[in-house]
């Protein structure tokens, strides 16, 4: 393995998880990135149990490593009432692993930090070329020759259309605020992380962050907003007026310049799968570029870890041939992946529906329901 090049395609989590992996296999990895500096996101992220033993098998603690906060419980209401709420935790499965909130700029730097001088970084390069035959990635005036891509470029990379077609990104017709609150400035939290679901397709969410302070998500129907961040605040404001005394405090507290937004989409079909070899080198698809899920169960970054760590396993398992160690990860990965996505986008429609759909559904559900849910998308453990 110690001659054998990487290229990881996108430093996000699943790049950067990947090329930890890939370096402490002795891999030679070039780390491309298409941003002129690497940095995290100033937003929240939910780590559940499954993506908190990833990171454990990467060598890193979510808690202490990473500054996260562990999240015993999560409430899911509906706007009218706080008392007509259900809530449901989010279970660790037998080993009692924890979920955790973790500032996105602070698990960024966790990841980064742990890389080793095997991994060659190379900001703004944006990848413009993948040769199959040959096997390469490049910009537009250089090429690095791999034994191994990892494609890790998020939901728009090309490289999944030329692996396996017929797995477009899909608009969900939203578009999802975000924000961190300092700790000075944070209000009371009642819950370690709560959602709240409202009509119109609108979601209000809040967490704690532990010393990074709080977070706050939520989404609106609609496309992005062209309207300064004065102004969004100020809209904001007007969409969440009469929603319950929490969601107000966390929008007050916001200042403008700590919005941010996204349109919020999806993958869907997932593709049949999830990697390419040819003679004794291959390209492999991982985190959102692989699967991006429906963000309403909050599981890309978990899946992106997990993505990795099992890239991992079949390496190692499969040391003499690259290509039969894509087949591994390709088949332990699809089930996980589909399950996931099949959920998230059940979630998703049934969030969309129309007045009173969402509200009718959180008050008929049973807490065990929930519970078994979160259990489900929670148990996965590191492939031995």
């Amino acid at each position: 393995m110690h001659d054998r090049r990487a290229v990881v395609v996108g430093a996000g989590i699943a790049g950067l998880a990947s090329a930890l992996v890939l370096s402490k296999l002795g891999w030679r990895v070039a780390l491309l990135e298409r941003r002129e500096r690497l940095r995290g996101d100033n937003v929240g992220t939910l780590l559940w149990a499954s993506g908190v033993r990833a990171l454990r098998a990467l060598g890193i603690d979510a808690a202490l490593d990473a500054g996260g906060s562990p999240v015993d419980r999560f409430e899911l209401r509906h706007e009218e009432r706080l008392a007509n709420s259900f809530s449901a935790a989010l279970l660790g499965a037998d080993d009692g692993t924890p979920s955790v909130m973790v500032h996105n700029a602070v698990l960024y730097e966790a990841l980064v930090s742990h890389l080793d001088r095997d991994v060659q970084i190379h900001p703004a390069t944006q990848v413009s070329r993948i040769d199959l035959v040959d096997l390469a990635a490049g910009d537009a005036t250089r090429r690095w020759d791999a034994d191994l891509i990892v494609a890790a470029d998020g939901m728009d990379t090309p490289t999944r259309g030329m692996i396996a077609a017929g797995a477009p990104t899909v608009d969900a017709g939203v578009v999802a605020f975000r924000a961190t609150i300092p700790a000075h400035r944070a209000p009371e939290r009642g819950a370690e992380a709560a959602e709240i679901y409202g009509p119109d397709r609108r979601r209000f969410g809040y967490a704690d962050l532990g010393h990074s302070g709080a977070c706050w998500w939520a989404t609106v129907p609609g496309g992005m907003r062209p309207e300064s961040p004065q102004i969004q605040h100020e809209l904001i404001n007007r969409w969440f007026a009469d929603w319950p005394g929490p969601v107000g405090k966390f929008i007050a507290a916001t200042r403008p310049s700590e919005l941010s937004q996204q349109p919020v989409r999806f993958v869907w079909p997932l593709p049949p799968r999830l990697h390419h070899a040819e003679g004794d080198h291959g390209v492999v698809l991982v985190g959102d570029a692989a699967h991006g899920t429906a963000p309403i169960l909050a599981q890309g970054a978990s899946l992106a870890l997990e993505d990795a760590v099992t890239l991992g396993w079949a390496l190692r398992r499969n040391p003499e041939s690259i290509p039969d160690a894509l087949h591994a990860y390709d088949r332990t990965r699809m089930a996980r992946v589909r399950k996931v996505a099949r959920l998230s986008r059940r979630v998703h429609m049934v969030a969309s529906g129309g007045p009173g759909v969402t509200r009718g559904l959180l008050r008929a559900m049973p807490d065990s329901v929930i519970a078994g849910r979160a259990t489900s998308l929670s148990d996965w453990q590191p492939p031995r």
